[in-house]
């Protein structure tokens, strides 16, 4: 069953011994030859590696009877080999000796799982998929006349009807068909009839399709860097935490606290910031305010613009201050309510400023949410909470607005709240009503007091308004258990929609105000019109649009075109608006 022109199969063990049984078959003409033969041309093709010998099942020509065999071979192989049973497997052997009927129900009714034919139309619309995943977001829907033409180099069919597949003459049917498949196996999903984007199951497949070609060295270096983002973003959500609302999902906060050494004092966190890069301090917890545990209060801060009415001030007192949480109204410019340590009057700690905890709240009607993707607001408010620095996010998408779904579409919707857990790694939770909110609030509020132990400070005087968030994350991975905090006005500086943005981000953000200005085409400007006042004396002088309509976008043969440059003379030269 060898040939010296197939790819390397990814599983050899299993085949060698599946190959070995089938030629005793074939010898001695047994009706399982045929079997067997199916079973060897489908290891030697399958791109991925069996974790185990029973997800073998999923593979044309193996069922559970060439499954059972390859676990007493593999099993076998591994005593021979003096290795140990993978602790999974030994219970599974266990539960199933105990109850085996159970166990070969089990087995036979086991989901295949499903992985595309090398090169077919599924496989390289997948990475289509993927790509676009990477590179627009997850909630965007590809037309499929811009899908076909990032497919086509990873699929042997054409995908356009009469064309010519790859070495085998005219094509009887097309790579496009493997859209269905896609769709019926729910990996991918459409809108409007000709958009298209992957589900979450799906990315998880497309991932493994990568890897193929990567293991292959199929990919090329543009692909590799964009599908790199995809692995960057996964690493961060990993390093990421985002507890519940019950104490022990807490236990990352709630663990044996970092003892302070003697002689710390308490330091004042007057001190100006830096402007100097966060990330260049090396940072001791000698240099960190402590605030050890029972000597300080846990205040939850609601943002006054929470506080519309007298009736939402009752409601609040009726649900939180009644139940001894205790509230204060700030203007909060990230997050609508988060919590603050304040130490109490007769600890040693009392002439300590208050500091701001690593939990924050954001909460959103779903109406609110809809019209914040609809106008940008949503990622823009995403990305300030992660200028924060906050670890713990919880995300509030209250009530529920048919209506505003509809207009925006279910799927944008759907798409949207999954990359707040997924992407930006925010907890989600959806209670029904703002009174269910307050509800969480408290049950959140109650569960910090019970489990925050001694409370590490930042100084102000170590907080720049550049690099925060890697400082953050340097002091929390050599103190993985010291709980950190700001003070409050540290968190006003780091979150402040443009307070830690060079004039060259403010130049960029004014470009990309105009419709149809993308990073890219900012970019390109700002390279060749370095400031303002240079833009519009270029777009003043004779000639000058048509010299701004020539400019070549960085990285891309497109250029910024006419109608993009006269928008762009109409706004920068204009006398009034």
């Amino acid at each position: 069953m060898t040939n010296d022109e197939e790819p390397e199969c990814a599983n050899p063990l299993f085949f060698k011994w599946v190959s070995e049984w089938y030629e005793v078959a074939r010898a001695s003409n047994a009706k399982t030859q045929h079997t067997l033969k199916k079973a060897c041309v489908s290891l030697q093709r399958y791109p991925l590696l069996l974790e185990n010998a029973q997800d073998a099942v999923q593979l044309q020509g193996i069922g559970p009877g060439i499954a059972d065999r390859l676990v007493k071979k593999l099993a076998s192989w591994r005593k021979e080999q003096g290795i140990a049973e993978p602790a999974a497997v030994v219970s599974e052997a266990a539960s199933g000796s105990a109850n085996p009927e159970t166990s070969t129900s089990t087995r036979q009714k086991t989901q295949r799982l499903y992985v595309p034919r090398y090169r077919s139309g599924a496989f390289a619309l997948l990475i289509g998929l993927l790509k676009t995943y990477c590179l627009y977001g997850p909630d965007y829907f590809i037309p499929k006349s811009e899908l076909v033409p990032i497919c086509e180099p990873f699929a042997d069919a054409p995908f356009h009807v009469g064309g010519t597949s790859h070495g085998s003459g005219y094509a009887q049917h097309t790579a496009w068909s493997g859209m269905k498949t896609l769709e019926s196996k729910a990996l991918a999903e459409r809108q409007g009839g000709v958009k298209f984007c992957l589900t979450e199951e799906g990315v998880q497949i497309a991932k493994k399709v990568v890897e193929v070609l990567r293991t292959r060295n199929e990919l090329s270096d543009d692909d590799s860097q964009v599908f790199s983002k995809l692995e960057e973003r996964s690493a961060v959500r990993d390093g990421s935490s985002s507890p519940g609302i019950h104490s022990s999902d807490f236990d990352s906060v709630a663990g044996d606290p970092v003892q302070p050494r003697a002689g710390i004092m308490s330091r004042s966190s007057s001190a100006p910031f830096t402007r100097q890069s966060s990330a260049t301090a090396h940072v001791e917890l000698d240099d960190l305010m402590s605030y050890p545990a029972g000597s300080y209060d846990v205040i939850l801060v609601v943002d006054n613009r929470e506080v519309h009415s007298t009736a939402d001030r009752a409601l609040i007192e009726r649900e939180l201050e009644s139940q001894g949480v205790r509230i204060e109204v700030r203007p909060l410019t990230v997050g609508d309510y988060l919590w603050i340590a304040r130490a109490k009057p007769d600890s040693a700690q009392r002439h300590q400023p208050d500091v701001v905890l690593d939990f924050v709240v954001e909460r959103k009607r779903m109406d609110d949410l809809c019209a914040s993707i609809k106008d940008g607001r949503y990622r823009e408010q995403h990305a300030r909470i992660h200028a924060t620095g906050f670890t713990n996010v919880f995300y509030v998408v209250e009530g529920n607005d048919p209506d505003a779904v509809s207009r925006l579409g279910e799927a944008a919707v759907s798409s949207a709240l999954s990359r707040i857990q997924v992407i930006e790694g925010f907890h989600l939770k959806q209670p029904p009503s703002f009174e269910a909110t307050l509800r969480l609030l408290r049950q959140l509020t109650e569960s910090l007091s019970d489990v925050l132990e001694c409370v590490y400070a930042i100084p102000d005087s170590l907080i720049g308004l550049k690099g925060f968030q890697e400082l953050k994350r340097g002091i929390r991975a050599r103190f993985p258990q010291a709980h950190l905090a700001i003070s409050f006005d540290a968190y006003d500086v780091v979150s402040n929609k443009s307070g830690s943005l060079s004039v060259g981000e403010v130049y960029l953000r004014m470009l990309m105000t105009l419709r149809g200005v993308s990073a890219d085409k900012a970019l390109s400007i700002a390279g060749s019109y370095p400031t303002p006042q240079l833009l519009i004396d270029a777009l003043e002088a004779d000639g000058g649009v048509k010299a701004v309509d020539e400019l070549v976008v960085d990285g891309s043969c497109r250029k910024i075109g006419p109608v993009l440059s006269k928008r762009l003379a109409e706004f920068w030269t204009a006398n009034s608006f």
